[in-house]
């Protein structure tokens, strides 16, 4: 699949994403209006019906026109206009059958206006949950309407909690939206991820051949010159190829190790075999048979520069060699000119740090954080002058990480790069 094509399915499915995301807030919004609208429907029924019982009972039969009324400010609040006389020991039992009858089982509080005395009295708080019975709130002031004739107000203090657990199977359904919009990001999550990991499968089977290739084709070649019988008559050239296929098996073997433990990596904790070492011997023995005679030979230089002569840290002698050794040679890989690299050395009271500085190309603010990543390799375009795996940092890292310290990097773009390594001296186990 090509990354076209991925990047089209990824936008297709953001905006249907936010498409059903818009319209499923759309929905709600108009199922929550439709159910404070029903409710509002069914409470002034029951409210109508509670003052035309009260008339009733009074033997006034004649008609009135808007007997209930919702406040503007708070819709919690009824006034329902009676215009006769309330009879509060008989009210409650009436509210609570004609709420019933519109299956509003929710708890109110009512207050009666007796316009004689020109007094609010608050009657009770009425709530179906046995559970509230000692704890009921504390009685509220209805506010005052400014009809003159006798009216009751109701007040429903759980009407948004009534309307709430009305939109259950709305709130349910966007529960399961959500769900299945995860399991969409996750599955697109994880073609990107199968898509990547393939495509550094793929660089990293090419670079392997690459990085083999070169090496055995020069073992062939001296191979080949050794199998002239004539040679023995020559023992300086002899010993010149007997020395690059030595050399060239020495390169393949540290990459197949390099390749192994990297492996081998991934799956359990790297055992080291720390001793005491001595800084500057260990540097010079990174460098001095392998990186110096190559850095020379293109012109460079390289300067080891330390504190002290005596500067000594805790770790295993051989991943410390491969880590230097790993810095170098991206060092001298990744410059354009004569390589100048410089290795430097110093100690403080948490313990060793160790900075390798050179001149090559740099790198971008972008790829700093994913260069530490296994088989990634900054892309180049369609350049591969520059061999490798992609595994050299991340198993630098590693060691480091191991040792209880730490790597970090500061580059810029045709400036050069530091590889800032900190060893502890204080983790000897």
């Amino acid at each position: 699949m090509s990354n076209n094509t991925l990047r089209i399915i990824f936008i297709l499915s953001v905006i249907c994403a936010v498409l059903m995301i818009a319209t499923q807030f759309f929905w709600i919004k108009k199922a929550y209006e439709l159910e404070k609208n029903l409710f509002n429907i069914h409470a002034t029924v029951a409210l109508k019906n509670v003052a035309v019982q009260l008339r009733k009972m009074n033997g006034n039969t004649s008609p009135v026109d808007s007997i209930v009324n919702r406040d503007r400010v708070d819709e919690q609040f009824y006034t329902v206009q009676v215009n006769d006389k309330i009879d509060s020991s008989i009210l409650e039992s009436l509210l609570r059958r004609e709420l019933l009858e519109q299956q509003l089982k929710t708890d109110f509080e009512y207050s009666v206006y007796d316009c004689a005395t020109e007094n609010m009295k608050y009657g009770k708080y009425v709530s179906y949950d046995s559970s509230k019975k000692d704890g009921l709130p504390a009685p509220i002031i209805f506010p005052k309407s400014k009809k003159e004739n006798n009216y009751f107000s109701v007040h429903f203090p759980m009407k948004n909690s009534y309307l709430t657990k009305e939109m259950s199977k709305w709130f349910f359904s966007t529960f399961i939206l959500f769900l299945f919009l995860i399991i969409l990001a996750y599955a697109i999550f994880t073609i990107f991820k199968q898509k990547r990991l393939a495509e550094i499968q793929k660089d990293f089977v090419n670079n392997m051949t690459h990085e083999f290739k070169t090496p055995l084709a020069t073992i062939k070649i001296s191979s080949e010159v050794l199998r002239n019988p004539n040679i023995i008559h020559n023992p300086e050239r002899l010993l010149n190829y007997a020395t690059i296929i030595s050399n060239e098996t020495i390169h393949l073997i540290n990459q197949v190790e390099r390749v192994l433990q990297m492996a081998k990596s991934g799956k359990e904790k790297i055992e080291l075999n720390k001793e005491w070492i001595e800084l500057k011997p260990l540097l010079e023995e990174s460098i001095d048979k392998t990186y110096k005679p190559l850095i020379r030979s293109r012109g460079g230089n390289i300067e080891i520069s330390l504190q002290n002569e005596n500067l000594k840290l805790f770790g295993d002698r051989l991943h410390l060699k491969n880590v230097i050794g790993n810095l170098l040679d991206n060092a001298i890989k990744y410059c354009n000119e004569k390589p100048s690299i410089k290795i430097i050395g110093s100690e403080d009271n948490l313990g060793i740090h160790i900075t390798v500085k050179d001149n090559g190309i740099g790198i971008t603010k972008e790829n700093i954080p994913l260069i530490f990543e296994k088989f990634y390799r900054i892309p180049t375009g369609n350049l591969h002058d520059v061999k490798g795996f992609g595994i050299g940092l991340n198993y630098v890292k590693l060691i480091c990480k191991q040792h209880g310290g730490s790597i970090k990097v500061i580059s810029e773009l045709d400036k050069g790069s530091e590889f800032c390594i900190f060893i502890p001296n204080n983790l000897k186990s």
